[in-house]
């Protein structure tokens, strides 16, 4: 029973990266309606920076973590100005979901490139002596991943409910076009949803890299687990990207135990499919209207 329960742990951690993952690209797409399948790259190029930042420069593993943020978020916002905005001023939401996938596949040469074919680790932020608890044996990685997952969801509450920049961004993401008729910046508020997810990416690979291994490879799984979590929870609630991540996670958790990893996967597709026929606007979706 304490394995069984060890694996749903285990894949409960997985969830809150994947979580996290869902939650960047439901961001940018309730307020630029792009799927940005780079999201999952970031979090593994996060990941390998903060490995040569906590290995060459001797920083502690904890203090990368403000830092990816701030990077990160500076980052996507720079990537956001240079390469999205411009494009979607002459491509369709179907075209730049290929922009998307081409800079996933980019992030993954760079990974190549810089870090080479080696997968990476670093120590975990408080010690590396797992907390007992009735039995389990809980890394102290999982609070941190849990913790940062529960950061998040709280922060983006806080900043679309409590402040004016959030309620900007709300219009923005019910309609663009009369938000700026109403003097709202509407590109700056997708520039400040790709800063937002560029945290959130930062904090899902500084996070789990402690315990895991990552390199160039992973780049697709991520981008893929985040992608199905997004649409299984509803594309565009940022509740809706919590559950489905938390509950992909827990599947492959469970189905991991008694199946090897490819087998596992296939949990993933059967979600979706699943989702797919049964709601297609995901757990938490609402049907989509059409924009003009």
């Amino acid at each position: 029973m304490s394995d069984y329960l060890q694996s749903i742990l285990g894949g409960l951690a997985d969830g809150c990266v994947y979580a996290l993952i869902a939650l960047g690209m439901s961001v940018i797409y309730s307020i630029s309606r792009i799927i940005s399948l780079a999201q999952g790259g970031f979090v593994v190029l996060a990941a390998l920076c903060a490995v040569s930042l906590q290995s060459g420069l001797g920083i502690s593993p904890l203090a990368t973590l403000p830092i990816m943020v701030v990077i990160f978020s500076v980052g996507m916002i720079g990537v956001a100005q240079i390469v999205i905005q411009p494009a979607a001023k002459r491509a369709t939401p179907e075209r730049l979901l290929l922009v998307t996938v081409g800079m996933l596949q980019a992030v993954g040469g760079l990974l190549l490139i810089g870090w080479g074919n080696l997968p990476y680790t670093m120590p975990a932020f408080t010690g590396d002596a797992p907390v007992k608890v009735a039995g389990l044996s809980l890394p102290t990685q999982y609070f941190w991943l849990a913790g940062a997952l529960a950061v998040s969801v709280l922060g983006l509450w806080l900043l679309l409910t409590k402040t004016d920049i959030g309620l900007a961004m709300r219009a923005t993401a019910s309609n663009p076009g009369a938000a700026a008729l109403q003097g709202i910046r509407v590109d700056r508020m997708r520039l400040i949803a790709f800063g937002l997810a560029g945290a959130m990416a930062a904090l899902a690979g500084t996070t789990i890299v402690p315990i895991t291994f990552l390199q160039f490879t992973t780049v697709t799984p991520y981008a893929v687990a985040g992608f199905i979590a997004a649409v299984v929870g509803g594309l565009g609630s940022n509740m809706g990207a919590v559950t489905g991540g938390l509950l992909l996670g827990l599947l492959q958790g469970v189905f991991g135990r008694y199946w090897n990893a490819d087998l596992a996967q296939l949990t993933a597709i059967a979600l979706l499919v699943a989702v797919l026929v049964i709601r297609p606007q995901g757990i938490f979706g609402t049907p989509e209207r059409v924009r003009r």
